[in-house]
């Protein structure tokens, strides 16, 4: 866990990673398991130690849409007053038995403002949010639904190997249907 703090922290200072890491606690998640339900208000910082998380939607209708997948490596936490202060417009559900680290949000923000440290963070993890929704942007609008795999399993292999087949299709605007046929395709392509 402290090496995915010194990676996401612009400092060396050990000292203040150290503070840091001390606001984390640590937590199991059954596979299945709402780490954040839709509504509710997002108040903690988490950093994924083991296993696999989705962001997903659940409209009106009780149907689901994946909005993201996290998997080792990856902290994430609100980062704008809106996402902290305002109920979630969608949940974090655990695909795998996952293992976290969890701290308040609030705690986590105090602790980095003092050292100059939450801005820098704040920025960069919205870079990467903002690039990789201009990216699924494209690539929904842009290319075919074998292509949109294929991208998929090109940028993020892992996701591909490890997301259930009805999450991946629901990911990639397709049915899970439609993606095993995609799939069987291609598979077949390779032989």
């Amino acid at each position: 866990m402290r090496t995915i703090i010194e990676n996401a922290l612009s400092s060396e200072d050990g000292n203040v990673i150290d503070s840091v890491v001390a606001l984390f606690q640590p937590r199991t998640l059954d596979k299945g398991e709402t780490l954040l339900h839709q509504g509710d208000t997002w108040s903690q910082a988490f950093v994924i130690e083991r296993g696999l998380v989705r962001m997903h939607l659940i409209g009106s209708d009780g149907k689901d849409f994946n909005k993201n997948f996290l998997p080792e490596g990856a902290l994430f936490c609100p980062i704008t007053a809106e996402m902290e202060n305002q109920p979630s417009l969608f949940a974090i559900s655990a695909l795998e038995a996952s293992f976290i680290w969890q701290a308040p949000v609030s705690a986590l923000r105090s602790m980095l403002e003092k050292h100059d440290l939450w801005e820098p963070l704040r920025s960069e993890l919205l870079a990467r949010l903002v690039n990789q929704k201009l990216q699924r942007e494209h690539d929904l609008l842009t290319l075919d639904g074998k292509s949109r795999y294929r991208q998929l399993c090109q940028s993020q292999p892992h996701l591909a190997a490890r997301v259930p087949v009805a999450h991946l299709a629901s990911y990639l605007g397709l049915t899970d249907v439609s993606l095993s046929r995609i799939r069987r395709q291609l598979k077949e392509e390779q032989e």
